[in-house]
This record gives C-alpha cells, sequence and structure tokens, in this order.
C-alpha cells in the first residue's frame, strides 16, 4: 500500500510541476519516472 500511495503522490506532483510551475526538466522527469515505475512495481506484486 506505502508503494501506491507513494507513486501516486509522485505523479500528482509530476502533474502539478508540468502543468501549474515552470521548472526544470530533471526534476519533471524523475518524478515521472518515479511514480511510473511504483506504480508498475504496486500492480505487479499486489495481491
Amino acid at each position: 500500500m506505502l508503494t501506491l500511495v507513494i507513486a501516486l503522490v509522485s505523479l500528482v506532483a509530476w502533474a502539478v510541476l508540468v502543468f501549474g510551475v515552470q521548472v526544470a526538466a530533471g526534476v519533471v522527469n524523475l518524478l515521472l519516472a518515479v511514480g511510473a515505475t511504483l506504480l508498475v512495481r504496486w500492480w505487479a506484486l499486489r495481491a
């Protein structure tokens, strides 16, 4: 469950940074990568 929460927080932060604030591309790409990776990990390991 913690993996899902972290993934969703990361993806929401990514969306806010992409559509709301102008920031460096590295931070945005890192949040997207972490969020997507953790979401896939959660999906693969769910019972």
